[in-house]
């Protein structure tokens, strides 16, 4: 596994980090946006800014994920569509999507399931861009 580090495609992972990043920016504006805020209870301003730390912390979460992603990729030895499949369809909804969901399931949160769908869903598709970049460039 430590081996694996020193093998894996560092720009790949750096690719594979914005992609995740800018699909983040899409899914939770344009596309999911007003589900994911419906879901919360946040009622969007014309106009309104968000935080630095918006914008922030999920950088450096795509940063983590993509370095993860591409790390365990290498240590498995993934090769082809099928096995980039299968990693996404374990990492992306036993992991990811999983943890989205129970995350969700609080008393404060309005939509459990829609926040956990749309989220889990991105974090899903996200793994999926991340490992098809990572075994493209591999």
């Amino acid at each position: 596994m430590i081996e694996a580090s020193g093998a894996v495609n560092w720009w790949a992972a750096v690719l594979g980090a914005v992609a995740y990043f800018v699909l983040g920016a899409l899914w939770f504006s344009p596309l999911f946006g007003r589900a994911w805020d419906r879901a919360v209870g946040h009622e969007r301003q014309r106009g309104e800014r968000f935080p630095t730390s918006y914008y922030v912390i999920p950088l450096v979460s795509s940063i983590a994920i993509a370095v993860a992603t591409a790390w365990m990729a290498e240590a498995i030895g993934l090769a082809g569509f099928w096995d980039g499949a299968l990693f996404t369809v374990v990492l992306g909804a036993g992991i990811a999507a999983a943890v989205s969901v129970t995350n969700a399931m609080t008393p404060t949160m309005r939509h459990p399931f829609v926040y956990g769908a749309v989220t889990g869903g991105y974090h899903f598709v996200g793994i999926g861009i991340v490992t098809a970049i990572v075994i493209a460039f591999g």
